[in-house]
């Protein structure tokens, strides 16, 4: 049920709404949330006539939720937990030194944020940092908006097509990732153009397309072009794929580290290597983000 925007809603309004709809019972909705019962019911009244939409029918033996009123209450539970994390956001921040929302491909970058944030608290121990695994478009989308500060993003190419400054952080190879049966898992590297007659699993350019690219390119470097079975979201949804024998990859070597049972993988004798980078909104970065970009350095 979409939601207008009203002026006469407030929090309480969600909180009183949500202790009639836990308890269906209004005396005892109204002894929990310490109001008087006849306040309670009024505020009720007041947020359906907001709304325009009666969420609870009542009788003289009980009260139930309407369709409407379901559908509110899972609104009105989401928007109270957002605005207590904001209370608590707000109140670290104020007893810290600041804070930093900081992306991250866990992927590609599971083994350097944790080296990196431990350097970071040594030079800043104030500053609050909350984490987002988040892919690399969303990464960016974040950073334009102003909801992430930093993101360890990946590949170049995420960040040059947003405009983001970047900073080179490491670089990662690739290998090959085959169904353990596989003739090409009984040799110690594989050529990459050994796999050409086999279907390849690929991350989705929508959400990766610095990934995609660097295996498009790899495979032409080999002289064929990749019959692609199937795109995908997530590094560990190719690997299941894989270990279905649904085809083979080229991924990132750090995805080494995701459980892989049915799975070998090897190294190519050619193997594509491509730059991870941090980025960041143009412009000179402040602290507390251009302390976080010093650890780098």
């Amino acid at each position: 049920m979409p939601l207008r925007h009203s002026a006469g809603m407030e929090l309480r309004h969600l909180r009183y709404f949500v202790g009639v709809a836990s308890e269906l019972n209004f005396t005892r909705a109204a002894r929990n949330l310490r109001v008087a019962q006849p306040a309670l019911s009024r505020q009720i009244r007041q947020l359906e006539d907001e709304l325009g939409v009666e969420l609870l029918e009542r009788s003289q033996h009980r009260v139930r939720l309407t369709e409407a009123g379901k559908a509110f209450l899972a609104e009105a539970c989401a928007l109270l937990k957002q605005s207590e994390q904001a209370v608590r956001v707000a109140r670290q921040t104020g007893r810290t030194g600041g804070h930093l929302n900081v992306g991250y491909v866990w992927g590609l970058f599971h083994s350097l944020v944790p080296r990196v944030l431990e350097r970071f608290r040594q030079r800043s121990p104030e500053t609050a940092v909350h984490l987002f695994d988040l892919p690399p478009l969303e990464q960016a989308q974040a950073l334009i908006e102003g909801r992430l500060d930093a993101g360890f993003i990946g590949f170049a190419h995420e960040a040059d097509s947003a405009g983001l400054n970047k900073r080179k952080v490491g670089a990662c190879s690739f290998v090959a990732a085959l169904p353990k049966d596989h003739p090409a898992a009984r040799k110690a590297v594989v050529s990459l153009a050994s796999l050409a007659d086999d279907f390849f699993l690929g991350i989705s350019d929508q959400t990766y397309p610095g990934a995609s690219r660097q295996v498009l390119k790899a495979c032409e470097q080999a002289g064929f072009r990749p019959k692609i079975l199937q795109m995908v979201e997530r590094g560990y949804t190719i690997l299941g794929l894989v270990a279905g024998k649904c085809g083979v990859a080229l991924l990132p070597e750090s995805l080494k580290g995701l459980p892989h049972p049915g799975i070998i993988f090897r190294p190519l004798a050619k193997p594509p290597v491509a730059d991870l980078f941090v980025c960041w909104r143009a412009g000179a970065p402040q602290p507390p983000l251009a302390d976080l970009l010093a650890v780098l350095e």
